[in-house]
Parts: C-alpha cells; sequence; structure tokens
C-alpha cells in the first residue's frame, strides 16, 4: 500500500495557482475589488486547450468562489470606518467587535484559539441554537481595534461552536484555528474586530482547491473525458481484462432454467452485452440500458428524470459489481452522494442487498448505517505503535507550551531571569531583584521577586480592565434573530473531528499587574524612559513602579510570541502527521473487514482523500451528479480511478453558487461536469419510465420529458388512490392576487396565501389524508416559516405531524400530496417580480415530487409578465393545468364524501366552518341513539364524542350527571363507594388517564410530533440546555391570592340539603319527567338544527344543559356553549377549558353563594384558571354570576376587580338566607 502520509503531505509543483497555500492570505482578502478580470472564463460546451488549462480555471473560479464573500465583507467594513463611526451588521457581513484572546486549546485536530466577542453591532438578540453564524469550517477575517483592516488581517476557520460553556457564556466565546500560526495573538488585553461573511462556505471549497493541485500531477485514463477530446464510449482497462460478470443478482426468485442461471452467473458483457432480462427482473428496458452502461463504460452517465428509478439502477449496478468484486478479490467501491441524507439512503439500499458498507464522515441519521461507520470500525483493535510515537511528541510540545505561557500568565508575578533570558530587561536591572538580600525576602513573598518591588502598586487584573464585553442595556428588547429552523451546524462535521478537539486547555489571563499612576492624565513613553534610566529598578519611584511593571509584561509578551508561534507551528506538523497514521490505520481496517463498498458525501471524497486514495479503488459513483460541483468530482479522481459513474439529472436543481456572479457566464460555477458532458454530446442513456406519480401529474411533467411515459404500477387506483375530498381533481392551480411580503431577512412571504393553505391542508386531513403524507413547498425561506407557524397553531392539527420544505431541500424526496406555495405576487399596480421563481430546474423539482395530488396557490399572471424566458416556464406548466381543467381564479373546487356536493373555497376565511365536508348538517344516528348535531364531516362518529347528556340510570338509582360520551358519573356517596369497590376489583380503572383527558403537552408527546414541530430547537444534550419557562402564578386583581382562597371545596348549607334530601326521596318520579321532557325535545323535527341565519360551529354539539336549582335537576334553554353544573362536583367531573372558544366564557351556577357584592372578584386561581363571580343591581335579586377563564384562552377584555361584569348568560334566583361573612366556613369555593 502506498504510504499515506505522502498524500497528505504532497506538494505540487512550484508553479503559480500549483503552489498556493491550502488556506488564504491577507492579501487576497484585503483587495480593493475582486479579481473578475484575471478569472479566466469557463467553456461549458466547447473542449478545452489542455489538460493544465483546464485545472487552473477549475482551481482558480474555485477559490475566488470561496473567498470573495470575505474579501467584500471586509472591504465594505474598512471603507465604511475611514468614512464615519463603526458600521452595523447588514445584509452582507456579520460583525463582531471586542475580541480577546482567552485560552488555547491543544487538540489533536491543531492549536485551537478560544476567543471572547460581543454581538454589539448586530440589531438583533442572537438565538446561537437557530443561527448560521460562526458554523465549523467558516473562514473569519481578525483585525485589531485600531487598524480596521488598513494593514493588518488575520484569518481563521472556525473549529467548532459548543452551546454550552461557550455561546451561552455573556459575552459569548468560540475556538478558532488560525491560518497561519505566525498569526498567533497572545496579549489577552488586544482588542480586536472579527468579521464573517454572510455569504460563503469556504470549508466546501478548501478540500477540493488541495484535491486539484494534485490531480493535476497525475494522469488519469478519465482526462481525455474532461478536456472535451474524446467524446465516444470506452471500457475501462480493468473490465476488459476481465470482462466476466455475475448478473445472477437482477435475477426475481422465480425458478429459472438452469442454463439461463448459469449464464447469468458468467456473462461477458463486454463480448455479449446486456441479456434480454426484463422478464426475470424489475428493471424496464430503460433501466436495462442503464444498467449495461454503468457496468460496461469508463465514463458512464445515466440521466434519471423524476421517478424514474435511477436510485434502484445504481443499487443493481452495485449489486453486480460487488459479486464481481468478491469473486476477483478487487479494491471496494467508492459511492458518493451529495447530501448526508441520501449518502444514508443509498448505504441503507446497500445493506438489505446484502453489500458490506464503511461510511466516512459525517453525521448519520440512519441507525443501521450507523453501525457501519469509521468512528465504530476504531473501536476494535490495531496496532497503533507508529501513533503512539507521535502523540508521545506531541505531549512533549504541550508541556513546552504550557511551561512558556506559564511563564507570562501564571498565578505569580514575573521571573526575573526569564525576562532577562528574553532580553526585556538588562543584567544590572535583573541583579537588582536578585541579590542575596532580595532572594531572602523573595523566599517570604508568595507571588514572587516582583512582589516585594511592586507593593501596594500590585492590583488583580479585574480591578483594571473595565468590563468590555457588557454591551449597554437597550432601551426596548431587541428582535431576535431567526435564521434556522431545526439542528444547524453547530458541533463537529462527524465522530472523528467531535473526538479531536477535545485536548488540553491552556488559561491566556493575566492575573496580576500594576496599578496605573492617578497624577498622571497621560503617561505615554513615561515607563519606557523610567526603565531606561534606572539599572536598580529600587531606585524607580514608588508611584510608578506599577507603570513599569506594564511596560515589562507587554515587553515579554511581544518576547515569546515568536516562540510560541515556532511551537504552534511544530505543534500543528505533529498533528498533521498523526492524521496521515490514523487514516492509513483506517485503509487498513477497510481492507480487513474487507469493505465491498465505502460511502461519503461529495465534500468527504476531497477531506478523506489519503484515505480513500489508500484503498486503491476502480470505481467512483456520484449519486446526484447534475447537483454537485465539477471541482468536487474531478478533485477526487485518485490515481488508482478507471471508472466514473455520474448518476442524476441535468434539468433539476443545479450545484449551488454562492456567490452570483461566478455562477453566470462566462465562469459557469452552476454548471456540472454532468450538464456539461452532455452538452458536449457525449453518449448518455436516459430513463423514461416513471413509477412515482399519477398520470394526470405526469402531464404537467410533459413539456419537460416529452419522452417520459407511465409505469402500470401507477396506471392502477389502488396503487395511486385519487386524493379525497377533491372528487377526483388530483391537481389544481388556485390562481390569486394576494400581495406579498418581505421580512426582515429579506426573505418574501404572503401571509394570506399561507392561511389559504393551511385550511386546505387540514381539510384534507380532516378527509382521511394523514398529516405526514402531505408536504407543504416553498421557494422561500420566508413563506417556509409562515406556513410551520400557521400549521402549527391551528386547532384541528394539534399533535399531528407536517412536512413545510423548501424546494431546494426537498430534491429526491416525494410524498402523496404536495401543496406548492409560489409567494410572488406584487400589490396592486406594483411590478411584476418573481425572483427564484424563474429558474427552471427549481421549478421542475417542485412539480414533481407528488404521487398522487398536487395543488399550486399563486398569481400566474405576475409569473407571465416577469420576461420571457418566465413566461415560458409557467405557461408550459399552467397549461399542464388548464388542459385537463384544473384552474381557476381564486377558486378552489371541493366535494363532499358524504352528499357529493361541490363547494367553492375562494378566502382563507371559508375554511372556518368547514369540518371536511359541506354546510349540510349530520343528523344521522350515533350508536348511543342520539343524533349528530354537527355539520357534515367525513370522519367517523366512533372518533367524536356525542355531547348530548346521558340518560343512563346508575346502580345508586340517580340519572347520570355526565354527557354522553363521557364516563358515566354521579355525585351522590353511594356511587362514590360503588366506584370505590370497583376500582378495587379491577386496578386498571385507577390507572393511566384516557387519551381525551389527557393533558396538552401530554397529548402532544404521545402522539409523537417531532421535536421541531413543537419546541423553537432540539437542544444536544450532550453541551446544550435551556430552562423551560414556567407560566407565572395567577394573581387576583393583580394581587397574590390570599392563603386559603384555593383548593377549598363546596359544603352545601343546611337548607340546600334539606331540600336535596326531598328531591332524593322522589328519583323515578322526577327522572321520568324529565326523560320524557328530552324525548319530546329531541323528537321535534329540525329542532334547533337548520333555519334562519343561525351560524353554528362546524364540530362542536349543540345541546340541552341539565342545571341544578334548589337540589332539582332542571333543563335550561339550549345554548351554543358548554353550561357546567356546579352540582356535579367537578372535582369529580374535570372541566376542560381548552375547548372553549377565545371569548367564550364558561359559565357556572351556584344557588348557594350569597355575597353581598356588586364587582368581580377572584375567587380562585388552582392549576392556571380564573374563577370569578359577580353579583349585578340590574339582576334579579339574589341572582349570581360566576365565570372560568383560562389564561390560554382569556376573552378579550376579562373584567378585573374595578370593571363591569361580563353580561350574565343567565341568572339563578335563590331565597335568600341570613347575611354571613363571605369568608365564613360555609361559603362555597369552586375547586377546578
Amino acid at each position: 500500500m502506498e504510504s499515506v502520509a505522502s498524500r497528505c503531505g504532497s506538494s505540487p509543483t512550484q508553479c503559480s495557482w500549483k503552489s498556493q497555500p491550502e488556506l488564504p492570505d491577507k492579501t487576497e482578502i484585503l483587495a480593493p475589488q475582486p479579481n473578475r478580470e484575471s478569472l479566466p472564463n469557463n467553456p461549458v460546451d466547447q473542449p478545452w486547450a489542455s489538460k493544465d488549462a483546464y485545472f487552473e480555471t477549475q482551481y482558480k473560479i474555485l477559490r475566488c468562489e470561496g473567498t470573495e464573500g470575505l474579501r467584500f465583507s471586509v472591504n465594505n467594513y474598512r471603507n465604511a470606518c475611514a468614512k464615519g463611526p463603526e458600521p452595523w451588521d447588514d445584509d452582507h457581513t456579520w460583525i463582531y467587535p471586542q475580541v480577546r484572546v482567552k485560552a488555547y486549546l491543544m487538540a489533536k485536530l491543531g492549536p485551537i484559539v478560544r476567543v471572547e466577542f460581543t454581538t454589539a453591532r448586530s440589531r438583533f438578540r442572537i438565538n446561537w441554537l437557530q443561527s448560521k453564524r460562526l458554523i465549523p469550517g467558516k473562514l473569519v477575517a481578525i483585525t485589531t481595534k485600531a487598524d480596521k483592516f488598513r494593514t493588518i488581517c488575520y484569518l481563521a476557520t472556525i473549529a467548532q461552536r459548543s452551546y454550552r460553556d461557550g455561546l451561552d457564556q455573556d459575552p459569548p466565546q468560540v475556538d478558532l484555528i488560525w491560518a497561519n500560526p505566525a498569526d498567533a495573538i497572545l496579549d489577552p488585553s488586544a482588542e480586536m474586530v472579527m468579521i464573517e461573511s454572510r455569504h460563503g462556505y469556504f470549508e466546501a471549497s478548501r478540500h477540493a482547491l488541495a484535491g486539484l493541485q494534485e490531480v493535476s500531477e497525475t494522469d488519469s485514463p478519465l482526462i481525455k473525458y474532461l478536456i472535451g477530446k474524446h467524446r465516444a464510449d470506452g471500457t475501462p482497462d480493468f473490465i476488459n481484462k476481465v470482462p466476466i460478470m455475475d448478473l445472477s443478482s437482477l435475477a426475481h426468485r422465480a425458478q429459472m432454467p438452469q442454463a439461463q442461471a448459469r449464464a447469468l452467473k458468467t456473462h461477458n458483457i463486454i463480448a455479449s452485452g446486456m441479456p434480454p432480462i426484463e422478464s426475470i427482473t424489475s428493471l424496464d428496458s430503460s433501466q436495462v440500458e442503464g444498467l449495461h452502461r454503468i457496468l460496461s463504460q469508463e465514463l458512464a452517465i445515466v440521466q434519471g428524470p423524476p421517478g424514474t428509478g435511477k436510485t434502484f439502477t445504481s443499487i443493481e449496478a452495485i449489486k453486480v459489481m460487488v459479486s464481481t468484486r468478491r469473486r476477483t478479490s478487487g479494491p471496494p467501491i467508492i459511492v458518493a452522494a451529495q447530501t448526508n441524507h441520501a449518502l444514508d439512503h443509498m448505504l441503507s439500499l446497500c445493506l438489505n442487498a446484502g453489500v458490506k458498507i464503511l461510511r466516512v464522515g459525517g453525521r448519520t441519521t440512519s441507525p443501521e448505517v450507523g453501525e457501519h461507520t469509521l468512528f465504530k470500525a476504531r473501536l476494535r483493535p490495531v496496532n497503533q505503535s507508529r501513533l503512539h510515537k507521535v502523540e508521545k511528541a506531541r505531549r512533549q510540545v504541550i508541556n513546552a507550551i504550557k511551561s512558556l505561557v506559564d511563564g507570562v500568565f501564571g498565578d505569580h508575578l514575573l521571573e526575573p531571569k526569564l525576562l532577562r533570558k528574553f532580553g526585556v530587561i538588562t543584567e544590572k536591572q535583573c541583579e537588582s531583584l536578585c541579590d542575596d538580600t532580595m532572594e531572602l525576602a523573595a523566599r517570604f513573598q508568595k507571588l514572587g521577586r516582583f512582589h516585594l518591588w511592586l507593593g501596594d502598586s500590585l492590583v488583580p487584573v479585574e480591578a483594571v480592565r473595565s468590563p468590555h464585553h457588557v454591551p449597554p442595556e437597550p432601551e426596548e428588547p431587541l428582535p431576535e434573530e431567526f435564521e434556522v429552523e431545526g439542528d444547524p451546524q453547530n458541533v463537529a462535521e462527524d465522530e472523528e473531528d467531535e473526538e479531536r478537539i477535545k485536548g488540553v486547555l491552556i488559561d491566556i489571563e493575566h492575573r496580576w499587574t500594576g496599578r496605573n499612576p492617578y497624577f498622571l492624565v497621560r503617561w505615554d513613553g513615561v515607563a519606557e524612559r523610567t526603565l531606561a534610566a534606572n539599572d536598580d529598578l529600587f531606585e524607580i519611584r514608588r508611584d510608578l513602579r506599577g507603570l513599569v511593571y506594564q511596560l515589562l509584561q507587554a515587553r515579554f509578551l511581544a518576547a515569546v510570541r515568536p516562540k510560541f508561534a515556532e511551537l504552534l507551528a511544530e505543534y500543528s506538523d505533529l498533528c498533521a502527521r498523526s492524521k496521515a497514521i490514523r487514516q492509513e490505520l483506517d485503509a487498513a481496517l477497510a481492507n480487513r473487514d474487507r469493505v465491498d463498498v465505502v460511502g461519503c458525501t461529495t465534500t468527504g471524497l476531497t477531506k478523506y482523500r489519503a484515505l480513500l486514495s489508500a484503498l486503491s479503488p476502480r470505481s467512483l459513483l456520484i449519486e446526484e451528479a447534475a447537483e454537485t460541483r465539477e471541482a468536487n468530482i474531478v478533485s477526487a479522481l485518485y490515481p488508482t480511478i478507471q471508472q466514473l459513474i455520474l448518476i442524476g439529472d441535468h434539468q433539476q436543481l443545479a450545484p449551488s453558487c454562492d456567490i452570483r456572479w461566478l455562477g453566470s457566464r462566462p465562469f459557469n460555477l452552476d454548471v456540472s461536469l454532468f450538464q456539461r458532458m452532455i452538452n458536449l454530446k457525449m453518449p448518455y442513456t436516459m430513463l423514461k419510465v416513471q413509477r412515482r406519480m399519477k398520470p394526470e401529474l405526469r402531464q404537467i411533467l410533459k413539456p419537460f420529458y416529452p419522452e417520459l411515459t407511465d409505469h402500470v404500477l401507477v396506471l392502477d387506483k389502488k396503487n395511486r388512490p385519487d386524493v379525497p375530498g377533491m372528487g377526483g381533481r388530483n391537481c389544481w392551480f388556485f390562481n390569486h392576487d394576494w400581495p406579498e411580503d418581505t421580512n426582515s431577512d429579506h426573505s418574501k412571504y404572503n401571509e394570506q396565501e399561507a392561511q389559504m393553505v393551511t385550511g386546505f391542508f387540514a381539510y384534507l386531513v380532516a378527509n382521511g389524508v394523514p398529516s405526514g403524507k402531505i408536504t407543504v413547498l416553498t421557494f422561500y425561506t420566508g413563506q417556509r416559516k409562515v406556513l410551520a407557524s400557521s400549521l402549527r397553531r391551528h386547532g384541528s392539527l394539534v399533535g399531528s405531524e407536517f412536512k413545510v420544505c423548501t424546494v431546494d431541500s426537498y430534491q429526491g424526496e416525494e410524498n402523496d400530496v404536495v401543496i406548492l406555495s409560489m409567494v410572488r405576487s406584487p400589490y396592486p399596480g406594483g411590478k411584476a417580480s418573481v425572483g427564484f421563481l424563474e429558474d427552471r430546474r427549481r421549478a421542475v423539482v417542485a412539480i414533481s415530487r407528488a404521487r398522487r395530488g398536487f395543488y399550486i396557490f399563486g398569481n400566474i399572471d405576475n409569473t407571465l409578465k416577469a420576461g420571457a424566458e418566465c413566461y415560458e416556464l409557467w405557461f408550459n406548466i399552467w397549461n399542464g393545468f388548464h388542459r385537463q381543467k384544473m384552474t381557476g381564479m381564486q377558486r378552489l373546487p371541493i366535494e363532499c364524501q358524504n352528499h357529493a356536493r361541490i363547494l367553492d373555497v375562494r378566502e382563507p376565511e371559508d375554511w372556518s366552518d368547514n369540518a371536511g365536508g359541506c354546510h349540510m348538517y349530520c343528523k344521522q344516528l350515533r350508536p348511543c341513539g342520539h343524533r349528530c348535531t354537527l355539520r357534515c364531516h367525513p370522519s367517523s362518529h366512533d372518533h367524536l364524542g356525542c355531547g348530548q347528556p346521558c340518560l343512563k340510570v346508575l346502580d345508586c338509582g340517580h340519572g347520570c350527571q355526565r354527557l354522553c360520551s363521557q364516563d358515566c358519573a354521579c355525585s351522590c356517596e353511594m356511587f362514590k363507594k360503588f366506584q370505590v369497590q370497583l376500582e378495587a376489583a379491577n386496578p386498571k380503572l385507577s390507572g393511566e388517564l384516557a387519551e381525551d383527558e389527557l393533558p396538552l403537552e401530554q397529548l402532544l408527546l404521545r402522539s409523537g410530533v417531532p421535536p421541531s414541530s413543537m419546541i423553537q430547537a432540539e437542544i444536544d444534550r450532550r453541551n446544550r440546555s435551556a430552562p423551560v419557562q414556567q407560566l407565572p402564578a395567577p394573581k387576583s386583581g393583580g394581587r397574590p391570592i390570599p392563603p386559603g382562597h384555593s383548593n377549598r371545596h363546596t359544603r352545601p348549607t343546611a337548607s340546600v340539603k334539606a331540600v336535596w334530601k326531598e328531591f332524593v326521596d322522589n328519583i323515578e318520579e322526577h327522572d321520568e319527567r324529565l326523560r320524557q321532557e328530552r324525548e319530546n325535545v329531541l323528537a321535534a323535527p329540525g329542532s334547533s338544527l337548520e333555519g334562519g341565519d343561525q351560524t353554528t360551529p362546524s364540530i362542536r354539539d349543540v345541546y340541552r344543559q341539565t342545571n341544578t336549582v334548589d337540589g332539582r335537576r332542571v333543563e335550561e334553554a339550549t345554548k351554543d356553549i358548554r353550561e357546567i353544573d356546579i352540582t356535579r362536583s367537578l372535582v369529580d367531573t374535570p372541566v376542560s377549558l381548552l375547548d372553549t372558544d377565545e371569548s367564550e366564557l364558561v359559565t357556572i351556577f351556584d344557588s348557594a353563594l350569597s355575597l353581598e357584592s356588586s364587582s368581580v372578584d377572584l375567587l380562585s386561581a388552582d392549576d392556571g384558571c380564573f374563577v370569578g363571580m359577580s353579583t349585578t343591581t340590574p339582576s334579579p335579586p339574589h341572582s349570581r354570576q360566576i365565570w372560568v377563564e383560562h389564561p390560554g384562552h382569556l376573552a378579550p377584555s376579562r373584567p378585573t376587580m374595578a370593571s363591569t361584569p361580563p353580561p350574565a348568560l343567565a341568572t339563578v334566583s335563590t331565597t335568600p338566607e341570613p347575611a354571613r361573612d363571605s369568608r365564613d366556613e360555609e361559603e362555597w369555593l369552586i375547586d377546578l
């Protein structure tokens, strides 16, 4: 095996771009103008003049893309400072002032500097858990506060951004790696400014740049294709030598003739081509053609339009290649994908096919793939003797650095002999502190020899330094900056990097210093002159010694800095050697385990170049190749690679480009190698049979893929049923003119469109489409946030899973139903503008993700007026709907599944009274015998509780006091005894609460809602934590609730007990009369179900409430609210206040409470509920109104102590009793 170390440390020949350092220097960043004129052109439709010209162009354009964003930001900052005060953060730049060095971390990754900073130039509070600021790998520029990038520019990359003990500090801290160890800052008092560009991610280019330098020095059989000199198919040498392949893995398990089976196991792929295997495989003819190309060509290009099974074809090819590799003991196959998600999917399919895999780099989210990572492989024993030698040398350097730093920043004062060694003081000055007398005195001075000399001029550093890191408190809280939902790149790229970031922390902080003289207004040069004039330091005036000591500290720092930088450089070299040995050991592990496939991202192809190259692979397969930058692929052409397989679709997403002008002609950075090869007329195979979408959805794609046909699978309605509730309209273009808006991040959103989409989403869910089977797509991050918030707040979707994604992040995904929110729509009279919508490839991705239903909400008139190219693009898409008569101007037809009635939804408000059906009433008999009083609904009555009063007679002889859908209960003592006996006989009855009785937060957890749908950001449990804020305790009229006024139970008076006894003695007669009255009401035709202008909410029971007056149950008038009887013992019958509307009051009638008050008072506040009572003068004598509110559902204007109580919804007259104190033991209070 060729040494990995030689590859890690390879240095290109000394020739201009080939000798440039891996990281940029200050001349590139301080350049006043971009080097656009000096950049070579990058033609994408003609051959290259030479190999050198090709590689040089790729390198220079990629390097410019990695550095231009920071160069632009630094120059903007420098120019702004030259003209006026320090600028604020803007759309291009993040500024971090008051940067100071705090410590150095000696990690396996290299020497890391920990700095503190402030965000004083931001107009927002930073939510670090969700921010894209300072992510690992980002390039930053640092200058001194005084220089402001005029001449000083230190470059560094972000090593890690831990939240705990890092960004959660005040001031926050972050770890950096100096681009040049010679730039290392050692002075903790030096105040600096750090600049970060919002554009560009250098880590994505860094390793590819080094790879291009190395590949340009090697010869590869694929170079002839890259420069366009060869445009015909060619066979790799290793296949020419051994053309026999085992194709048996492609066949079904169905029995085949033995002769055919033997022929498949030893098939000559070169001489015989592909056999006719369509009848014994799942492959169609175009897939078989693509499979043959993958197995036989040096440069194999396969285009897979949406839903044509390109990943499936890749896996079938890998199975054949692996079986052949095992027979010939060949090297592993390298498989790469653009994203971690796509890579995990590929490797999971490989595992299912019996392929032995090794995943390199990245944080896999697949548990099964996670068992086959390089990190797990390293846990197995391996000979590390060479590594131990390097580690020993590394520890020795760490000790040398600690010793050097301790001499400057230790707990003691400076050592005179060390100052003399570095030339800070003269020999005589040193002797004045080290003579015999001072030697004896120094033994009693625990801080060292300078302690006696300084005397009372010695002060702690904290007493001198001002609190620089505490910015002035704003008069009003700053708005919060939200940039990313979910988990951003807050941690190391993989387990390997995370492990290598651990190390020895060396603090950089002065403990002691000298006092400034109080009598000097300016002391420039005083210390220098005083020190130079005195060979005997004790001759210096006492009041100037503190100032002189500060000078000695500064000079000593300057003197040791070169030595410190030298040690850091030596340490960096040892870390590089250690990394090379580790990667060589990793390669040995992969070979020892006889791995078939090694997988990584396209970024990992160059990041782990040394390891992958040491495996001597011959085949490299790139999934999503049309979305991958050309430089990332070309830089991964290791010397042994003979075959390059590109799988993708150049009509979908292109490579991303952070600097927009580099993506256009003549630089063409957003043109992939895949597309360039097709532009050069290289042979390729296109898959032509789609298995994803219904035929009507495929018609929308026809202008972009005219050769695409439907597989029989999608023609069968059993496999692709219609979308319920849409009457066979499986696609629709809802055209509107609702205007857009722009948020603080300058991203577009459309509030009305979002509300319309939310209502439609809820409608589909009500009709039986699982929420997880619906995806909402949009082109804008701002709209994604609005949509996610709107769905999360929708009452019928609480606890539901939902997917809201940008189009760019949904490449390669699919779902049953896709809703596209276009957003862009100008105000009346505004100019047509479309932004991202004019990107043809984004549009193709957006319209090709659905399997069963696809619905667009947008302003088609705006897109058609935005330009010729945009007109052509969206006219074709609109026509795909229009030809099928699936368009409407602010009209979405929906169809009731129960009554086949068609309703037109035109405004978001139209969804408010829709329960998934039409506006008719249900009226069907429930299983309990009651008629359903709800609006038309597609869901079963089994899932909708009946809201009518229960008519059962309980064992205690009383009628049930609860609703039909609730467990029966009675407030009498006999029923309670029965209940206790029943629970004792069956312990399960007293166990877990039913689902409809669970608290909301438990219901959310039980429903399995993704954390991103319930909380703002999922916190990494290893190094992040945040306390959960509790709701404040409720107060009464602005005052704390007095002790004893909560958790008090109701106790009836003597008169009420007498009335109740009379009622109990006549139960049968009373219940029979009540039952007859209910039957008469229910028998009345259409009673309170239809007619007039009555508007009844869609899923809310309307029932007759039974209340108690003087101990007797009586009926009240039908109300569209929930009236709750106090005598039903609210302790035994929990009342859910979460079901009430925002302005709805739960009324409770208390026939025994007699407080003489004309104002509203808060009587109880248990469990966050406010209970109020009022006695109003206009009401009948001795009548009460008691109202209850929940903090989350307060009325818009809840009465306070001094306000007028809300209008009485009903009153109850009672017989007056002798006056008694309202705080007496006989007082009733409600316990909720």
